[in-house]
């Protein structure tokens, strides 16, 4: 077994089973679970304190230096998570945690010391080789990426973070999604008649006993890791209960019913050429359930042998689509009526952006009207950096799942909107794919702010920022993030200019 595995379970026993106010500290994570899958491992270790398991309740003797250790663990494990969580960086904490705990116990700690490790995380922007390579170059560490993420595949496979989710309140389409997103990247095992749940030696035997022609030997390979079959990746997202952290029997209507049988019951579902570009739709091929998680992309329990996948949807023959009942699917499709189909003007401009405003659009940098789905968000934040990581958890609470531009992506969405699809194209229609301020240096018709005339249509700039202006002294525009589309006046704005946009027609 690797040392670092056994590193991390070492340390994380005395972090998480000793003090509950720890269990706060590391709150995403299942304690229970933890154990559980650590279990081999923790006897194993040559350790003073006396590890037994009765049932559910874990007892642990532990000398006065390994208690000093766990307070002062606690302690470091609080101000790491709230330095992350300064720099909306939720998603780093358990990482930047179990890291810590494993690798830092004689590093030399500078009185900055956990604002420089944190913003390693920040940098390395999700990206695990360069954070392992970053760290080790920092703090003269040796760190192997892979031994690292060996032992923390095990806890990452049992933890379900609230973060990833934009509304553990309702069941809805987009943190179903999120939460097969989840299941895939954790790496989740399929074993027939398991539901999301750790799956232990106990559980192995039990089901063996009653199904012994599903249940083979092969299924160990899955041993201490969460497993799904088929059906109940779906199933465990609506039995999940936030507060016991476990799945519950009852998961609404579809739980007795047949995937097949959805159908029947479903608000909205058709055949594959109709299917919508709407994330947290079901996919069906026979009995089996896919997870339609947007960009033509499935996930799904797909077998013993392979675990939770993700696959182009052309991948396999999916026959149908459905809205799954007991989920919430908000509407997002664009219904927009021009006056002129034929040719780009300002009118429709306006209509447009009036319509974004009252359907409540969101901002994210980078984006242009499409739906943002996590994998989007992530491109993002890729290529755009902090303009979309400083705002993760804010976007993850209100935008996810909502149509999004930002100043800029609000006028190019109109014109890379393709009526005939009723999609957004990048570079539909003639219209450039520019920067505000490049909207700006293209335009041939434009002036100061105070020459403007009263002309729905036009746009109204600052460097860096674009607004439309909707006539009777009023702009719409994607202000910031934590604004999303709004409708402002003129005045007060700082607008320096106006213009034409110079690819649309202009009339009265």
């Amino acid at each position: 077994m690797h040392a670092a595995i056994i590193a991390v379970a070492k340390k994380l026993i005395i972090l998480l089973l000793t003090n509950k106010r720890t269990w706060k500290v590391i709150g995403s994570i299942i304690v229970l679970a933890v154990c559980i899958v650590l279990m081999p491992v923790m006897l194993l270790l040559a350790m003073s304190s006396s590890i037994t398991n009765a049932g559910s309740d874990f007892t642990v003797n532990l000398t006065a230096e390994q208690e000093q250790q766990m307070l002062q663990l606690d302690a470091d494990g609080q101000i790491i998570a709230d330095t992350l969580n300064s720099m909306n960086l939720q998603s780093e904490i358990l990482k930047a945690q179990v890291i810590y705990a494993t690798y830092f116990q004689n590093v030399p700690k500078s009185s900055d010391f956990f604002s420089s490790y944190c913003s390693i995380f920040q940098t390395a922007n999700g990206n695990m080789q360069l954070l392992i390579s970053m760290l080790n170059e920092a703090y003269g560490l040796s760190i192997s990426y892979d031994e690292f993420m060996c032992s923390y595949a095990v806890i990452r496979n049992v933890h379900i973070g609230k973060n990833l989710f934009s509304d553990i309140t309702t069941k809805n389409n987009i943190d179903l999604a999120a939460w097969a997103w989840n299941a895939y990247e954790s790496q989740w095992g399929y074993v027939p008649f398991t539901d999301g749940e750790i799956f232990t030696e106990k559980k192995f035997a039990a089901l063996q006993t009653q199904h012994s022609d599903w249940i083979t030997e092969d299924c160990r390979k899955w041993l201490n890791r969460r497993t799904v079959d088929n059906e109940n990746l779906l199933k465990s997202y609506l039995c999940y209960d936030w507060n016991s952290k476990e799945m519950n029997a009852n998961s609404g209507v579809i739980s007795s019913l047949s995937a097949n049988a959805w159908i029947s019951i479903s608000k909205q579902s058709g055949s594959m050429d109709t299917l919508p570009d709407t994330i947290g739709i079901a996919l069906l091929d026979g009995e089996t359930v896919g997870i339609y998680v947007g960009n033509g992309e499935v996930i799904y329990a797909k077998s013993v042998v392979d675990g939770v996948v993700k696959e182009s949807v052309s991948q396999r023959n999916w026959t149908s689509w459905l809205y799954v009942p007991d989920v919430y699917y908000p509407q997002t499709a664009i219904e927009f009526q021009p006056y002129d189909p034929n040719i780009n003007n300002n009118l429709d401009l306006v209509r447009w952006a009036m319509q974004a405003q009252e359907a409540g659009w969101g901002y994210v940098y980078g984006t242009y009207g499409n739906v943002l789905t996590e994998e989007v968000l992530q491109d993002r934040a890729s290529i755009f950096g902090n303009q979309v990581t400083d705002y993760l958890d804010f976007i993850h609470q209100y935008w996810m799942g909502k149509r999004t531009v930002d100043c800029i992506g609000l006028i190019k969405s109109y014109g890379w909107y393709d009526a005939a699809s009723g999609e957004i194209f990048i570079g539909a229609n003639g219209m450039a794919d520019v920067t505000a301020n490049g909207m700006f240096d293209a335009a041939i018709v434009k002036g100061m702010i105070d020459t403007m005339p009263e002309a729905s249509g036009l746009a109204v700039w600052h460097d860096g920022h674009i607004g439309v202006y909707i006539g009777n002294g009023e702009v719409i525009e994607a202000m910031g993030t934590q604004y999303g589309v709004v409708k402002t006046q003129l005045a007060g704005r700082g607008w320096t200019h106006w213009l034409h946009i110079p690819y649309i027609a202009y009339a009265e």
